[in-house]
């Protein structure tokens, strides 16, 4: 039986299609598995920083915890919190991370502000701060141990229950609002 030249032509062609789309579909394969590798290795590597970071922030202590109004300076009028950072381990701290939380009297938290306590406090919390690397190099601060560093951040978006407390300079009254007058520190 003789194959006819036409028919040998389309079959060798569909073969060549077929063989090529397999090919093309293994090394997609290939490099999607390579990228999942990369991502995985990296979604572990920032598991294990942040286990490291919270066994690590029992040797670290904040003092001095306050929220007010700033009354001078270029934040003048604007609510802040400050306070201390210790470092009472054994290592070099280069990056901190703060979260705040105002408690309500049951306990609820009505506002939460994250702050990088290394990094200076600018003048308004209204403008976005870009960090362009190769034009300008913020210094961090290193907090070696023993080592104290004051801080001062804006609380942006701050609600207005905090902002009367504050301005009030009260604290925690029992007739100005929601917000108990304490703070927590994650």
């Amino acid at each position: 039986m003789l194959i006819k030249r036409k028919s040998l032509i389309v079959a060798l062609i569909s073969g060549l299609v077929v063989s090529l789309v397999l090919v093309l579909t293994l090394i997609g394969y290939l490099a999607y598995i390579e990228l999942k590798g990369e991502e995985f290795k990296r979604s572990y590597n920032e598991l294990l920083h942040k286990a490291n970071a919270k066994v690590y922030s029992k040797r670290i202590d904040i003092s001095r915890l306050t929220a007010r109004m700033e009354t001078a300076g270029a934040l003048k009028g604007k609510p802040i919190i400050e306070g201390v950072i210790k470092n009472n381990g054994t290592k070099n701290i280069t990056d901190i991370l703060i979260t705040a939380k105002f408690l309500d009297r049951d306990g609820a938290t009505i506002y939460e502000e994250m702050l990088l306590p290394q990094d200076p406090s600018l003048g308004g919390s209204e403008l976005p701060i870009i960090s362009i690397p190769y034009l300008s190099a913020t210094p961090r601060i290193i907090l070696r141990p023993g080592e104290h560093l004051p801080f001062k951040k804006i609380l942006s978006n701050c609600p207005q229950e905090i902002v009367m407390v504050l301005r009030e300079n009260k604290g925690a009254a029992k007739d100005a609002g929601k917000w108990s007058g304490y703070i927590i520190i994650l």
